[in-house]
Order: C-alpha cells, then structure tokens, then sequence
C-alpha cells in the first residue's frame, strides 16, 4: 500500500519542495496567527450549517464502488476505508457539512498534486500528509495551527509518538489518523522445519545478532530456503531495517538538528546486514513486488514488509502465517515508522469557518481509526483504540501490539528530511550494489547531509 514506492515520491517531494520555497506560502497569512486561532474556536454550529469543504488524499480512486456506502463494516482497504468514512460523514454530522474529494489519488503521485495546488493557491481544505513531511510545510507557513481541546479532539488518548508527530515548533499542525511500521510475516511451516516454533506455534524469534545469523543458517540448512525477502532493488525496506538496527542501538541519523550518519551505530547495523547477504540469507536482487512473491512462493521464512499487508497476508496465504514484530536485534527495541495525518492547508480567504468544519472532519476521523486501522492494517494512533477487543481481534493485531504502543520510530522531523534520506540511501545502495566501502560511503553520506542541513 502506502509504504510500497518511496523513491520516486521523495524525489517528486524534494523537487516540488523546491519549487514552493521560490513561490513563498502561495495562500494566506502565517499559519500559527493567534487572531485566526481564536476565530476558528469561535465559529458557532450555526455559521457550520451547510458548509462546503475540499479534501485532498492519497489511497487511490474507488468512489463509483463506494457510492452510497456509509456501512464501514463494508470497508476492506484503505481507500475503502476513507471513502466510505467520507460517505458517513457527509451522510450523518449534525452540521450538513459536506466533504468533496478535490485531489489525490494514488500514492506515488500524491505529492506532486498536493504540492501544486499549494504553489497555485488553491490547495484542499483538508489534506493527507505524512509525518517526515510535516516540517516542510509547517515551517512556510502553508498549515493552520489550532488546539485540538478547544475543538473536542481528545489528544490525550493519543499513543506518545502520534502526539509528537502532529506538532511543530511546540504547535499542533495535524490530527494524528495511523502509524504504520515493518514487521516479520512469517511462513510457519518453513520456521517450524527449521526448529524456531515455541509449544503454542508462535515464532522463536532472535534476540541478538548471533541468534539472527544461526536462524538463518538453519533455515538454510534445513529447507535450503532464505531467511528473509526484503525489498532492496529500487526500494526502501532494506534501508527501514537499516533505520531500524540504528534505533535499536539508541541512535539516530539526525541529532539536534545535526548530521549523525557515520557513526559506529550505523556501522554496526550495515555490518549486520551484510553479513544476512554474505551468507545467503537474504539477497539483493530483489524489488518491493519481487519480495512478496518470493515469500509468497514458499522460498523465505520471513517478508519483511509492513502492517498493510497484513489483512491480505492473513486471508490469501497458501501456508501457515502469522506476524511478528520486528525483532529486537541490537540494545533496545524500536523499528521504522511512519503515519498518515490531516492537516488544514492556509487557504487564500482564511476563512474560519471552513477551518473549523475541516477539523470537524478531522475530529470524525480520529474518533474512527478503529474503522481505518481494522480494515487496512495499520497501527491506530489511539491507545484506546489499540487496546479494545475489536482491535485485538481483527487479524493478527494482538502479535504486534508491542509495535503499535512502544516500538515504533518516526524518522527526524526536520527540515528537507526527504532529500536528506535520499543522500544516506544512495550510499547505502552504493555498497550494496557497487562494492563501495562501507567507511567511505558513511563518511561521504555524512558529508552531504552535512551540506543539506546547512
């Protein structure tokens, strides 16, 4: 789904990013204005009667499917999911606010539009973004700030790093709607040949670097089966387990505000990594739909691939499945992130009113990602939510629990993140695929995320 083809989206975002720093805000005034602040919490239900709002989101095109749809127990994926919450919506809030679909439609195109319709001025009333991108736009001044209290949406109830997600320079930006994160999908049959099923049936997984490279030899030796099948052709899963062996060490690529990549913690976890390749334990050859059906056809133990495609795993696979979180290799537990959020784009007129209505549609939302999270396998950024029987009980949610309330790492939530992981992951490709040294490509991905952040 919406972790699938990353490359080309960041590249299509750090070029229109570009474009948008030459055009300035393109909309209205500062976004964090505390005159439009108290304007927006002063609209009354009578001024919301029979508002009008555009919506800006990513999840592809299903609207003639949906039409009429506002059962969400019908929903079966994520534009499913959004559009048939958009149905209820407009169908049933006490306000007659009605939500038209402006823009957007698949993933890999998303930004380009979004972007565009900021540059022209005329951007949705209410848009999708995710939380590596956040800062981009929140530091020109294209995002209203508002106080989710003051607008009945119960932050509180939000996991700790959905808080820290939605907010820059100590203000809330956007309305927290998932977090999705890998996870090991795990081919049972295979593991349990190999000798790594516990008396329950559940996988023994490693808790260190020796027992990870011993797993995999046996699998090997025991199936003649690789232990994983990972995305690294034209794709970012290998660099997510990068990330997320960094963050089991208590590192991070970015540290206040300064380049922290060519270091001995990154070192560690390229390290571990190549060690997976040298001994045929997972290969290179492989792009995002090449890892499935490798994995899908019976030769790997284990698809590292993230929480949406878990609904699909679980109903469609032809051996045993079940899912695991991302192992905890290195010091502590953590593994790569990422969310999707509202955000209420400046708009020209800066007209509270449909700000307000905006965040009313907001507000529904976070009240139902149970309904997003049940049917598209993503992580609710809700605690309540993650802890209730519906939850737990949707396929193969209680196995990553443990992901979903403590585990997960956002990337840094700073300025140009996008081209800046482009820099660090074309060194890391440089080693994986042109034999470059490990030492020189750290050094020189250090060099140059050293020049971005300047």
């Amino acid at each position: 789904m919406n972790g699938r083809r990353i490359p080309a989206v960041l590249a299509a975002v750090a070029a229109a990013s570009m474009l948008l720093v030459g055009c300035g805000t393109g909309t209205g005034t500062a976004a964090s204005d505390d005159g439009l602040t108290a304007k927006i919490e002063a609209v009354t239900d009578d001024q919301l009667q029979g508002t009008n709002i555009t919506m800006s989101r990513m999840f592809g095109d299903c609207e003639e499917t949906t039409k009429g749809v506002t059962d969400t127990a019908e929903a079966s994926s994520e534009c499913e999911a959004i559009q048939i919450l958009t149905n209820k919506f407009n169908a049933e809030n006490e306000f007659g606010i009605t939500v038209e679909r402006l823009g957007g439609a698949d993933w890999n195109s998303y930004y380009d539009a979004f972007n565009a319709s900021i540059a022209g001025g005329e951007p949705a009333n209410i848009a999708n973004l995710h939380d590596y991108a956040l800062s981009d736009y929140a530091r020109r001044s294209q995002l209203v700030s508002f106080d989710p209290d003051a607008v009945g949406i119960d932050m509180s109830d939000a996991t700790g790093q959905a808080q820290n997600s939605v907010s820059y320079d100590d203000e809330t930006f956007a309305v927290p709607f998932d977090s999705h994160a890998i996870l090991a999908h795990v081919n049972t049959d295979i593991l349990s040949a190999a000798g790594y099923l516990d008396a329950d049936g559940r996988p023994i997984m490693p808790a260190n670097a020796d027992e990870l490279l011993a797993m995999g030899q046996a699998v090997k030796d025991t199936t003649g089966k690789a232990l994983m099948s990972v995305g690294f052709a034209n794709d970012d899963m290998a660099w997510r387990m990068f990330y997320s062996f960094v963050r089991q060490q208590g590192s991070d690529l970015i540290v206040d505000g300064e380049a922290n990549v060519d270091t001995a913690e990154a070192k560690a976890a390229m390290g571990l990594l190549q060690e997976l390749i040298d001994n045929g334990y997972v290969h290179t050859k492989a792009d995002y739909s090449g890892s499935i059906d490798e994995w899908k056809n019976g030769d790997s133990a284990i698809l590292v691939n993230g929480t949406w495609g878990v609904n699909e795993y679980a109903s469609t696979a032809t051996f045993g499945y079940t899912v695991t979180d991302f192992p905890t290799i290195m010091d502590e537990a953590g593994v790569w992130a990422s969310s999707h959020m509202w955000v209420l784009p400046v708009q020209k007129d800066n007209d509270p009113v449909k700000y307000r209505a905006s965040l009313e549609f907001a507000k529904f939302l976070y009240e139902n990602t149970s309904v997003w999270s049940v049917a598209t396998g993503h992580i609710a950024p809700r605690v309540s939510v993650v802890e209730s029987t519906e939850y737990q009980n949707a396929p193969e949610r209680a196995n990553y629990t443990d992901t979903a309330l403590s585990s997960i790492r956002f990337v840094p939530q700073v300025e140009k993140w996008t081209s800046i992981k482009q820099l660090i992951h074309k060194q890391l490709e440089e080693v994986w695929f042109n034999g470059k040294d490990l030492d020189s490509a750290l050094s020189e991905a250090q060099q140059r995320v050293e020049q971005e952040l300047k």
